[in-house]
């Protein structure tokens, strides 16, 4: 008897099964969480939520199901690392998804929002999207958010410095990396001040060596979707740079001092698809000494 028709049933059970688990692996998201101790920290304790890469995408009805995950959690701020929108065709533009999402999460907490190289290209090519970067932040601002790009907030009873960095097009291309000047984050900020805790909103994590000589204690960062497929042992595959399995792919991250948080972002961009690499919302505790 002939064994071809229980190859060809085992091959097509197989393909269902892969096609099933990418359906279900591409959908819905987890909260990931992670613990710092800094005893720069003026208060006790500091929870705040940090999403990334939203472009856009929606899970639940009106992100009901993002939001109240995160509303269970009673953050003290809430932090948006960029990318919440895509930057495709002009006529494809629709920032409403995002901002009805920013909205409810502004009403409670306080929010905010680093610029990514979506709302950079907004605001680089009006030829492409004329009138729509000035129209987004103005609908941001009637909801209690701005973006920050190249700003510095404080957050003084927690000791808390905040810094959002915008990158310029020319760190994003393909194909390569061009490295941060050592002192680029010295002439946007000034020096971090040693005696607070510095969270610097910085959405490409290919930076991060650059990012490290500035010392921060915290940078949080996405972009990369957690390389698209992540394989044991290997991690992520592909970085928006196209480069095969990025040195930052997503988890947390360590380098002359400074943490690096690197989300897998909530939504997709390109390729639609995520292989043992699901979506997530992160929740960050920071403690001013470790009571465990």
């Amino acid at each position: 008897m002939s064994s071809t028709p229980v190859i060809i049933t085992a091959a097509l059970t197989a393909a269902v099964l892969l096609a099933v688990y990418i359906y279900k692996e591409s959908r819905g998201f987890r909260i990931v969480r992670y613990r710092l101790i800094n005893d720069k920290l003026k208060k006790p304790h500091f929870k705040f939520a940090f999403i990334s890469d939203l472009h856009g995408r929606v899970h639940g009805a009106d992100m009901e199901s993002v939001f109240k995950a995160i509303d269970d959690e009673k953050p003290d701020a809430v932090f948006l690392a960029g990318d919440m929108v895509t930057t495709g065709r002009y006529s494809d533009f629709d920032a409403d998804k995002a901002l009805g999402f920013m909205g409810k999460l502004a009403a409670r907490y306080p929010v905010y929002y680093g610029i990514g190289n979506h709302e950079e290209k907004l605001r680089r090519r009006p030829d492409l999207f004329p009138g729509l970067y000035e129209d987004y932040c103005t609908k941001l601002q009637k909801i209690g958010i701005s973006m920050l790009t190249d700003v510095k907030v404080s957050l003084y009873d927690a000791g808390i410095d905040i810094y959002g960095l915008d990158l310029e097009h020319e760190y994003y291309r393909k194909f390569k990396i061009n490295p941060i000047p050592d002192d680029l984050l010295k002439k946007k900020f000034g020096d971090c001040d040693p005696s607070r805790v510095s969270i610097l909103i910085a959405h490409n994590p290919e930076q991060f060596d650059g990012y490290a000589k500035w010392h921060p204690d915290i940078v949080l960062s996405g972009h990369v979707h957690g390389g698209i497929i992540s394989l044991p042992f290997l991690g992520g595959v592909i970085s928006p740079q196209l480069k095969l399995f990025p040195k930052y792919d997503a988890g947390l991250f360590e380098r002359d001092g400074s943490k690096m948080i690197l989300s897998r972002g909530l939504g997709t961009h390109t390729i639609p698809v995520r292989i043992n690499n699901k979506a997530e919302a992160v929740i960050v505790d920071i403690f001013n000494e470790d009571k465990r």
